[in-house]
Order: C-alpha cells, then structure tokens, then sequence
C-alpha cells in the first residue's frame, strides 16, 4: 500500500499501523486514567459527607446546643407561657435538632396570634417574634360575638373576659357578610373608609362613642352612639361628606340645653340634614 510522499521521504505501513494501535493504547489510558480519578473524588465527597454526618448527629446529642434561652417580643395578649408550651419549647430541646417549621404553625394556631418569625442564633438562644391580630371591630356569627381584624379576618371568639368596648358591626347576612371566616372584601373596604373617617377630629366618634354599626345592602349604613343609643343614618355613598356635615351638626346641637331628647340624625338625604327628637324648629336643617 502507498501512502505517498513527505519531505521526509517514503511511509510504509508499519510506520502507519504503529501509530494507529500507539493512539489507541493511549486512549484506553487516558480512559482509565480518568476513571481512576472520578472514583478517588467520589470516594473523597463520600468521606467528606459521612465525616458531616457524624460530626451533626454528635452535635444534636451534645448539651452545647441545648435551648437555654428563648426572648420573645411583640406578644402583648397572649402570654409568654402560653407561646412556650403552644410551641413545644422546653430546656430539653436541641435547638439543632427544633423544627422551626413546626414550631411556627403550633404557635400561630393560638387565636390572638397573626404571624410568628423564628431565628436560632447558637449555641443556646431562640428568638421569638410575635404579631398579634389587631381588632377594631367586633361581629356576630350566629350566636356568638367574634373579634373582627383591620384585614378582615375573624380570629377569635369573645368570651367572658373580653373586650366589648369596640364598636359591633350588625347585619351581616350568609351571603353578603363573612365568607370563610372574612369579611367580604368591598364590605371590608367600605367600613374600614367609614371609620377611619370616624376616627378624625378633634372629638372622633370611632372608636369611643360608637355601640355598634349596622349594615343594609339597600340602605347602606347606620350608627349608634354609646350614649343614649342616638341613630345616625349615612346611607351607601358619600362618606367623606357626610361625616364632616356629622362633625359640624353634632358641635352644634351639643350646646342646646334639650340635647338629652335627641333620637337621631339622618344624612343619606343629599345636602338636607333630619334631626329627629328635638323641638320641631330644628327638626331640618341644611348645609353646603
């Protein structure tokens, strides 16, 4: 077989077998070469890995790592104890070996409680922060009185020991009221407007002077003072306006000597104002 000319000279075929069959060899090489290798690195990162675990469960059974301290702050109605035993959280705890997953959900189950975030700092300290569920209103379901969040959310049934000094929010029919355990939104959005409204002023009347809020979804919106049970009726719309014709009428008719007769004041009449229970001569008044 030719194989033509180099400058070299002439190549025969023993010189081309040669070196197909020297490649080869040193492919196969290279090969193992490499295999070798892979299983050493593997053997290195098995070594590595078992070296971890053994170094992590001695660490879970070494009393460094015991829960010694655990700082809880922002719980103001639920009590520290109550947190402590929720959670789970005793000395005997390996703050390694704590699910703070786990612990999280047990303590936000306790009904004042919004949202809890955890955080080890080792060897031995848990710190624990707390929001609470904030509640401005109060409302019924069925027979029971429920505390009623700025988000909407029922989170806790009143009992015997609880706060009644918030306004209660009447009304609230199956379908236009709470829906799995919140407000409806556009509700929600309605009221919370209407009482920061209220809640302006130099003499606000949310949260101190209102007994409740009761809602029509024909005629909107109607109050009742603490004192002397007085109907304010504000209709659907307009609350803004309303509410600063409120203020300006109420100023007025808390200097007049037959105050104690009033019984109600009505605004969901446009620009006309009614005032119910007093002398006939004040009984309509109107205002820009």
């Amino acid at each position: 077989m030719y194989l033509g000319k180099s400058r070299l000279g002439h190549w025969d075929r023993n010189d081309y077998r040669g070196t197909f069959f020297d490649s080869r060899t040193s492919l196969g090489e290279k090969l193992r070469h490499r295999f070798w290798i892979g299983t050493l690195l593997l053997m290195i990162a098995v070594g590595i890995s078992m070296f971890l675990l053994i170094g992590y469960l001695a660490a879970l059974s070494t009393p460094f790592f015991k829960l010694e301290q655990v700082e809880i702050k922002g719980n103001q109605k639920v009590s520290q104890t109550e947190l402590l035993q929720k959670g789970g959280l005793t000395q005997s705890v390996n703050l390694l070996s704590l699910n703070l997953k786990e612990v999280k959900a047990k303590m936000e189950s306790l009904p004042w409680v919004k949202e809890v975030r955890l955080r080890r700092e080792l060897p031995n300290r848990l710190q624990v922060t707390v929001i609470e569920h904030q509640p401005f209103l109060l409302t019924t379901v069925g027979e029971h009185l429920y505390f009623l969040d700025r988000e909407g959310v029922l989170f806790k049934k009143l009992d015997l020991k609880g706060d009644t000094s918030l306004p209660l929010l009447t009304g609230l029919g199956p379908k236009d009221g709470i829906i799995e355990g919140r407000l409806r939104p556009q509700l929600l959005a309605e009221v919370k407007t209407l009482l920061d409204l209220l809640s302006r002023g130099k003499d606000p009347f949310y949260p101190h002077k209102l007994s409740e809020i009761h809602y029509d979804p024909d005629c909107g919106y109607t109050l009742y003072t603490i004192d002397r049970g007085i109907r304010i009726s504000l209709g659907k719309e307009d609350f803004p306006i309303k509410v600063k014709r409120l203020e300006k009428i109420w100023a007025a008719l808390e200097t007049r000597p037959d105050i104690t007769a009033l019984k109600g004041i009505s605004l969901q009449y446009g620009r006309k104002i009614i005032v119910h229970g007093l002398h006939p001569g004040t009984a309509a008044k109107k205002t820009g």
